[in-house]
């Protein structure tokens, strides 16, 4: 019988698969890439050849505690990637008349009270979800409970203002009579251990469309953007304004038209503002609307704000809304 001969080809292809064996159990690779740690009060960028976190962390001598958590920017490790290691701190978890220290390394407290099991279908924290979790707090778990209702609301209408060159500067000139507009909205009220804390609005449904009132006016007036450009505006509206974050309403942060949510984007009535349009808001600046919501309905319009503090300062206000051209 003859002996089976080992040739190059042989040779090569065992090689290689040696060297993939010792990647898969080192996590190490030949290629390098600059990745950024953040740990310990520290960050550093680091020229790496790991092809995961775990090798990552071996590589720079980190070691996390059993509560600790590193998070990485990016869904696998590569080249500008950013890897941030959260050291767990001890809290005060309490539900009812039980209260417990644990250990967390979660960033807010909603995310605390889901990792130590209470689900955000049925609980949820006391204030505000997303508020930053510091070493020592206290942590407020209710028992969450929902109930529908049906409303029927009234849907202000609007006032447009067009500039008209043919009229004299102040004077109007009436074109159409405002009518209000009918909406039926469903809605959850939300009770946190039988105390209501809010609503949210599952649907609504237009019973009867609202008519903006509309008026000329005699007037060249221009209104100056952030930038410091002199533009003309079409229209101008006045309007009930709240403010959003991006990562309200589905949590994804995209905006109706396919953008990201971010300072500058406004949403608003597509009937009242078409999508696309650049408007200017005094005391907020140029913007695009470019995102749309189930409350924001007629004479109605919500500015997204960079950060939790800047939409409670900026609360509920009437605004004027410039259309730019």
């Amino acid at each position: 019988m003859n002996k089976l001969q080992r040739g190059p080809f042989t040779q090569m292809y065992l090689i290689l698969i040696s060297l993939l064996v010792i990647v898969s159990l080192t996590g190490f690779v030949t290629k390098g890439k600059s990745v950024t740690i953040t740990a310990d009060g520290q960050t550093n960028t680091v020229f790496t050849r790991a092809v995961n976190t775990e090798a990552l962390l071996r590589e720079e001598n980190i070691s996390l505690g059993p509560n600790d958590e590193a998070a990485l920017s990016t869904p696998t490790l590569k080249s500008g990637s950013t890897l941030e290691v959260h050291r767990a701190v001890p809290v005060m978890l309490i539900f009812k008349d039980k209260s417990q220290v644990v250990e967390t390394a979660k960033q807010t407290t909603q995310e605390v009270a889901e990792q130590y099991g209470y689900d955000r279908k049925n609980y949820r924290v006391y204030g505000d979800p997303s508020m930053k979790v510091q070493k020592g707090m206290w942590i407020r778990v209710g028992t969450l409970s929902k109930k529908k209702v049906t409303e029927d609301e009234v849907i202000p209408y609007t006032v447009e203002s067009v500039p008209d060159d043919n009229l004299a500067q102040g004077e109007e000139q009436l074109i159409q009579e405002g009518i209000n507009g009918r909406r039926t909205v469903k809605t959850n009220i939300v009770s946190l251990d039988g105390e209501i804390v809010g609503k949210e609005i599952i649907s609504s449904s237009v019973i009867a469309e609202m008519k903006p009132m509309i008026r000329h006016v005699g007037t060249r007036a221009t209104v100056e953007v952030s930038r410091g450009n002199i533009s003309r505006y079409r229209a101008v509206f006045s309007m009930e304004a709240t403010a959003y974050l991006p990562t309200d309403g589905s949590g994804d942060g995209i905006t109706a038209t396919g953008i990201p949510a971010h300072y500058g984007v406004v949403a608003v009535d597509p009937h009242v503002i078409p999508l696309g349009s650049r408007v200017f808001v005094p005391g907020y600046g140029e913007a695009i609307a470019a995102d749309t919501g189930s409350a924001i309905v007629g004479n109605r319009i919500d500015l997204c704000m960079e950060d939790y503090g800047s939409c409670m300062q900026f609360g509920r206000r009437s605004v004027e809304v410039y259309i730019l051209n």
